[in-house]
Protein backbone atom coordinates (compact mmCIF):
# COMPACT_ATOMS: atom_id res chain seq x y z
CA UNK A 1 0.00 0.00 0.00
CA UNK A 2 1.75 3.09 -0.64
CA UNK A 3 1.46 5.73 1.71
CA UNK A 4 0.03 9.06 1.70
CA UNK A 5 1.47 12.16 0.54
CA UNK A 6 0.76 15.26 3.38
CA UNK A 7 -1.70 17.64 1.80
CA UNK A 8 -0.53 20.79 0.46
CA UNK A 9 -1.42 24.04 3.20
CA UNK A 10 -3.24 26.46 1.06
CA UNK A 11 -2.52 30.05 2.23
CA UNK A 12 -4.12 33.22 0.90
CA UNK A 13 -0.52 34.89 2.10
CA UNK A 14 2.81 33.61 0.13
CA UNK A 15 5.51 32.50 2.21
CA UNK A 16 9.07 33.71 1.06
CA UNK A 17 11.25 30.40 0.17
CA UNK A 18 13.67 29.47 2.79
CA UNK A 19 17.30 29.15 1.49
CA UNK A 20 18.89 26.56 3.28
CA UNK A 21 22.94 26.00 2.35
CA UNK A 22 23.97 22.55 1.33
CA UNK A 23 25.55 20.55 3.80
CA UNK A 24 28.71 18.36 2.66
CA UNK A 25 27.88 14.59 3.20
CA UNK A 26 28.42 13.26 6.71
CA UNK A 27 30.11 9.98 7.84
CA UNK A 28 27.97 7.51 9.50
CA UNK A 29 29.43 8.15 12.85
CA UNK A 30 28.38 12.10 12.62
CA UNK A 31 25.53 11.29 11.15
CA UNK A 32 24.12 9.32 13.89
CA UNK A 33 25.56 11.47 16.70
CA UNK A 34 23.28 14.23 15.36
CA UNK A 35 20.39 11.69 15.28
CA UNK A 36 20.90 10.53 19.21
CA UNK A 37 19.32 13.31 21.70
CA UNK A 38 21.83 16.26 22.55
CA UNK A 39 22.20 16.66 26.55
CA UNK A 40 22.02 20.00 27.89
CA UNK A 41 25.39 21.65 27.80
CA UNK A 42 26.23 22.53 31.20
CA UNK A 43 26.25 25.72 30.55
CA UNK A 44 22.13 25.91 29.81
CA UNK A 45 21.86 23.94 33.28
CA UNK A 46 21.07 25.60 36.39
CA UNK A 47 23.46 24.89 39.27
CA UNK A 48 22.59 25.68 42.81
CA UNK A 49 24.91 28.58 44.17
CA UNK A 50 26.40 26.96 47.71
CA UNK A 51 24.89 30.34 49.36
CA UNK A 52 21.88 30.73 47.64
CA UNK A 53 18.97 29.14 48.38
CA UNK A 54 17.14 27.29 46.27
CA UNK A 55 13.14 26.64 46.20
CA UNK A 56 13.29 23.28 45.11
CA UNK A 57 16.23 20.39 43.74
CA UNK A 58 16.92 20.15 40.37
CA UNK A 59 15.49 16.78 38.40
CA UNK A 60 16.90 13.88 38.76
CA UNK A 61 18.93 12.53 35.35
CA UNK A 62 17.00 9.47 33.87
CA UNK A 63 14.03 7.80 33.51
CA UNK A 64 11.36 6.77 36.28
CA UNK A 65 7.67 4.82 35.73
CA UNK A 66 6.12 7.42 37.81
CA UNK A 67 7.72 10.62 36.71
CA UNK A 68 9.56 11.47 40.10
CA UNK A 69 11.74 14.60 39.58
CA UNK A 70 13.51 14.45 42.89
CA UNK A 71 13.55 12.66 46.07
CA UNK A 72 12.46 14.79 49.35
CA UNK A 73 12.21 13.28 53.05
CA UNK A 74 9.98 15.42 55.73
CA UNK A 75 10.60 14.61 59.67
CA UNK A 76 8.52 16.18 62.24
CA UNK A 77 11.14 18.15 64.44
CA UNK A 78 10.64 19.12 67.98
CA UNK A 79 13.90 20.88 68.42
CA UNK A 80 14.36 22.92 64.93
CA UNK A 81 16.92 24.96 66.53
CA UNK A 82 19.31 22.11 66.78
CA UNK A 83 18.34 20.54 64.08
CA UNK A 84 18.71 23.23 61.89
CA UNK A 85 22.27 24.01 63.19
CA UNK A 86 23.33 20.34 62.86
CA UNK A 87 22.35 19.79 59.07
CA UNK A 88 23.44 23.64 58.43
CA UNK A 89 26.46 24.33 60.22
CA UNK A 90 27.97 21.35 61.74
CA UNK A 91 27.51 19.28 58.22
CA UNK A 92 27.73 22.65 55.89
CA UNK A 93 24.72 21.92 54.29
CA UNK A 94 24.95 25.57 53.01
CA UNK A 95 21.75 25.35 50.08
CA UNK A 96 18.74 25.43 52.63
CA UNK A 97 16.06 27.49 53.24
CA UNK A 98 13.87 28.63 56.81
CA UNK A 99 10.60 29.15 56.60
CA UNK A 100 9.42 30.97 59.56
CA UNK A 101 5.62 30.86 58.56
CA UNK A 102 5.55 27.69 58.59
CA UNK A 103 8.72 26.54 61.09
CA UNK A 104 9.97 24.22 57.66
CA UNK A 105 13.50 23.77 57.32
CA UNK A 106 14.16 23.04 53.73
CA UNK A 107 18.06 21.54 53.27
CA UNK A 108 19.23 20.69 49.71
CA UNK A 109 21.22 17.30 50.33
CA UNK A 110 22.21 17.05 46.53
CA UNK A 111 21.65 17.50 42.84
CA UNK A 112 18.15 15.86 42.92
CA UNK A 113 17.70 15.45 47.09
CA UNK A 114 16.54 17.20 49.84
CA UNK A 115 15.48 16.74 53.90
CA UNK A 116 12.53 18.60 55.13
CA UNK A 117 11.82 19.72 59.11
CA UNK A 118 8.86 21.14 60.45
CA UNK A 119 6.77 20.60 64.06
CA UNK A 120 4.28 18.17 64.46
CA UNK A 121 0.80 19.38 63.17
CA UNK A 122 -1.88 19.41 65.10
CA UNK A 123 -3.58 16.14 65.20
CA UNK A 124 -3.62 12.71 66.66
CA UNK A 125 0.26 12.04 67.89
CA UNK A 126 0.16 8.95 65.99
CA UNK A 127 -0.63 10.46 62.59
CA UNK A 128 2.96 12.14 63.24
CA UNK A 129 5.02 9.16 64.77
CA UNK A 130 5.57 6.25 62.29
CA UNK A 131 6.66 3.40 63.63
CA UNK A 132 10.07 3.99 62.44
CA UNK A 133 11.89 6.72 60.86
CA UNK A 134 14.04 5.65 58.19
CA UNK A 135 17.52 6.46 58.36
CA UNK A 136 19.49 9.07 56.40
CA UNK A 137 22.09 7.99 53.95
CA UNK A 138 24.01 10.16 52.62
CA UNK A 139 26.96 9.52 50.22
CA UNK A 140 30.19 11.54 50.95
CA UNK A 141 33.36 11.36 48.18
CA UNK A 142 35.54 10.01 51.34
CA UNK A 143 33.77 8.88 54.80
CA UNK A 144 37.51 8.58 56.48
CA UNK A 145 37.67 12.36 56.18
CA UNK A 146 34.32 13.25 56.76
CA UNK A 147 34.59 10.98 59.72
CA UNK A 148 37.85 12.48 60.99
CA UNK A 149 36.43 16.09 60.09
CA UNK A 150 33.04 15.72 62.14
CA UNK A 151 35.08 13.84 64.83
CA UNK A 152 37.34 17.26 65.39
CA UNK A 153 34.18 19.40 65.60
CA UNK A 154 33.03 17.19 68.50
CA UNK A 155 30.94 14.64 66.92
CA UNK A 156 29.80 10.97 68.48
CA UNK A 157 29.61 8.35 66.46
CA UNK A 158 27.79 5.19 66.68
CA UNK A 159 29.99 3.14 63.98
CA UNK A 160 33.37 4.89 63.05
CA UNK A 161 33.89 3.91 59.84
CA UNK A 162 33.42 0.44 58.30
CA UNK A 163 33.36 -1.47 55.12
CA UNK A 164 29.91 -3.48 54.37
CA UNK A 165 29.06 -6.24 52.53
CA UNK A 166 26.98 -4.28 49.77
CA UNK A 167 30.13 -1.90 49.10
CA UNK A 168 29.74 1.00 50.74
CA UNK A 169 31.98 1.93 53.70
CA UNK A 170 29.62 3.78 56.22
CA UNK A 171 30.08 5.55 59.70
CA UNK A 172 26.55 6.21 61.66
CA UNK A 173 25.84 9.43 63.87
CA UNK A 174 22.78 10.49 65.57
CA UNK A 175 21.10 13.84 64.52
CA UNK A 176 19.85 15.56 67.74
CA UNK A 177 16.87 14.15 67.99
CA UNK A 178 18.01 10.78 67.83
CA UNK A 179 17.81 10.04 63.73
CA UNK A 180 20.58 7.74 62.81
CA UNK A 181 22.76 9.48 59.56
CA UNK A 182 24.65 6.92 57.82
CA UNK A 183 27.79 8.78 56.25
CA UNK A 184 28.26 6.48 52.99
CA UNK A 185 31.17 6.02 50.22
CA UNK A 186 30.65 3.70 47.20
CA UNK A 187 34.09 1.63 47.20
CA UNK A 188 32.98 -0.01 44.16
CA UNK A 189 33.65 3.50 42.49
CA UNK A 190 37.77 4.05 43.03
Amino acid sequence: MAAKKPAKRSSSRSKPARRVAARPKASKVSAARRAAPRKASSAARPKPAASTPSAAPPAMQGPNAIGAASQHMDYTSHAMDEVKRFYTEFLGFSNFQHDPSMNHLFVVTGPSSSLGFMPPMPGPPDQWRPPREPQIYLMVRDVNRAHADLMAKGATFQQAPADMPWGHRVAMLRDPEGRIVCLAQDLTKR
